[in-house]
């Protein structure tokens, strides 16, 4: 399973109307189980941005990734070096 970063963005911010086009029918089951749209469409913002930024992240330190890793497959582990298994 993915991580998801730590989203840093003012959580204080005012609420703004915004307005959404979405299935009706994932609409009334939302409703039907008594479910906040505001705080389900935040959450899932929250969750894109995240993960976006847990991608670009990957891919700015994707050089000192490949290094690490073949590093480790041309002598082995720190630990493998002085013999611990961790």
């Amino acid at each position: 399973m993915e991580e998801i970063m730590l989203l840093n963005y003012n959580t204080n911010a005012p609420r703004r109307p915004v307005n959404l086009t979405v299935n009706s029918e994932l609409v009334k089951m939302v409703r039907s189980e008594k479910a906040n749209l505001s705080s389900l469409f935040e959450q899932s913002m929250i969750t894109f941005l995240s993960e976006r930024e847990l991608t670009r992240w990957k891919e700015e330190n994707k050089d000192a990734f490949d290094s690490y890793n073949r590093m480790i497959a041309e002598r082995g582990s720190v630990s493998e070096e002085i013999g611990l298994l961790l």
